[in-house]
């Protein structure tokens, strides 16, 4: 089994991100990563995931700032969305063979489906979705290497697992990763000595 995690990365001043979660009521730890970039590492749901938007959305649209949320999911697939002003703006998937369905229909035959459109099963989509390196520069630390962060959306590298990509992106940006590329049930307890716990 492989490595998952959701976390969110917020480019406003700390206080101001950690009122709002506060006030959503949602669960997480909150971390200065660097001045002006926060991350929020929300609480796992009963059923293992954490929820993100819920996070995203109030924290965008009060704070009126960008918003980059960030999934790995079993080693296999990076999904992030953008947020602004409270609406998602942006998708990115670094690998769209990684979230086609697959289904049995009526007549036993096996069918692929990506978004709820039924695939020709020759035609498969391959190779990331939305990574437009000018969408994630405003998340970057300082000047946007758009060079780096296209080379680490598009996997240009070759990272074997959606963990090393997710860290490479982030480090394209500028960012220290540790605080962004983790699961809330794996943080301890001295871990993040300048976060702050919310909701718990």
């Amino acid at each position: 089994m492989g490595t998952s995690y959701e976390t969110v990365l917020v480019a406003a001043e700390f206080d101001d991100v950690v009122g709002v979660v506060r006030a959503t009521g949602r669960a997480a730890l909150v971390v200065p990563v660097v001045a002006g970039r926060v991350a929020v590492v929300p609480r796992e749901e009963e059923w293992g995931g954490a929820l993100l938007k819920p996070i995203a959305l109030p924290v965008s649209q009060v704070l009126h700032c960008s918003v980059l949320t960030s999934e790995v999911f079993d080693s296999d697939v990076v999904t992030c969305r953008v947020y602004e002003d409270g609406r998602p703006t942006h998708r990115y998937v670094s690998e769209l063979e990684m979230i086609v369905e697959w289904f049995e229909d009526s007549d036993g035959e096996f069918k692929a489906r990506l978004d709820g459109e039924v695939l020709p099963t020759d035609q498969l989509p391959k190779g990331p979705l939305g990574a437009d390196a000018a969408v994630f520069a405003p998340f970057a630390v300082g000047a946007a290497d758009l060079g780096a962060i296209d080379a680490a959306l598009r996997n240009v590298d070759g990272s074997g697992f959606a963990e090393e990509q997710h860290a490479a992106i982030l480090r394209a940006l500028g960012l220290p990763v540790e605080a962004l590329t983790i699961a809330f049930r794996h943080v301890r307890r001295d871990q993040f000595a300048d976060g702050v716990g919310l909701n718990l």
